[in-house]
């Protein structure tokens, strides 16, 4: 890539994350990055203790202007991991829309109001059902967000990362639900957005999120874009792996990555 990049990064402003954005940024220094985005969490509505935790945003964004004072080697571009839930989706798009944002990335960490972070949630399903109801709640939520409203779509696979399954076993595949995944690929390419490649997968199993074989599905459905991100949530991860799923997506025909500023796709060549 003409430059590096990392677009899926954490600070404490997020809930669930300690490092300071000027830790964050010393460490994309040392591992070369070029442009980063900041991606803290938004949760409305998650059920667990904690986790509806907004940031306050004048202090965000204060943040990231001092930051891009203190490191002019970085660009740095200002976005929202946007949790989706179904229960409250309404106020979810309305708080984001007024914000002056660089990114949009649409995640969801809750099946049925329960997060596959915890290890209570997969004392009382199977695999099969689990993983398939995965992908059925990420096409609802793609389909009930409209184009405009996103800019890349987060972590297929996100199920696996703790799943207590054996390694071999615990990535989410196509084949858990071929048709749902495919409607889902097809909803992304058919609109230009983006499919996140999120190297923390690797942290807990041999794959990143999504697999190679869902990358390569989504070009065949016609998708053009990924953006590439950590989820690094402490120094030692920002840009971790990010060479590595540039090369799986070229690997897979994609040739293109995407970066944003004020909503707008600039794409970089992979």
């Amino acid at each position: 890539m003409t430059i590096r990049l990392d677009y899926h990064l954490h600070t404490c402003h997020s809930m669930d994350c300690e490092q300071s954005l000027d830790t964050l940024c010393a460490a994309a220094v040392r591992t070369g990055l070029t442009e980063i985005c900041i991606t803290d969490h938004t949760e409305f509505g998650h059920p667990y203790p904690g986790s509806d935790v907004p940031p306050v945003v004048e202090d965000w964004l204060a943040d990231i202007e001092a930051a891009r004072e203190a490191w002019p080697q970085l660009t740095i571009r200002a976005g929202l991991e946007i949790g989706d839930n179904p229960l409250c989706r309404e106020r979810i798009k309305r708080w984001h829309a007024a914000l002056p944002l660089d990114f949009k990335l649409l995640s969801l960490h809750l099946i049925d109001q329960e997060d596959p972070f915890v290890p209570e949630f997969f004392a009382h399903r199977d695999q099969a059902t689990l993983y398939r109801r995965y992908v059925e709640s990420r096409l609802e939520s793609a389909m009930a967000w409209e184009p405009e409203e996103f800019d890349a779509f987060a972590h297929i696979g996100y199920c696996a990362k703790f799943a207590p399954y054996p390694l071999e076993e615990r990535p989410l595949r196509r084949r858990h639900a071929p048709e749902a995944m495919d409607a889902l690929l097809r909803r992304l390419a058919e609109n230009g957005k983006a499919l996140e490649i999120n190297t923390s997968g690797r942290k807990t199993m041999p794959e990143f999120l999504p697999d190679r074989e869902i990358v390569t599905r989504f070009r065949e459905l016609g998708g053009e874009f990924v953006t590439l991100g950590s989820d690094a949530h402490t120094p030692e991860y920002v840009g971790r792996w990010i060479d590595e799923a540039a090369e799986l997506a070229k690997s897979c025909g994609i040739r293109w990555a995407l970066t944003f500023s004020q909503r707008r796709p600039i794409p970089v060549a992979l």
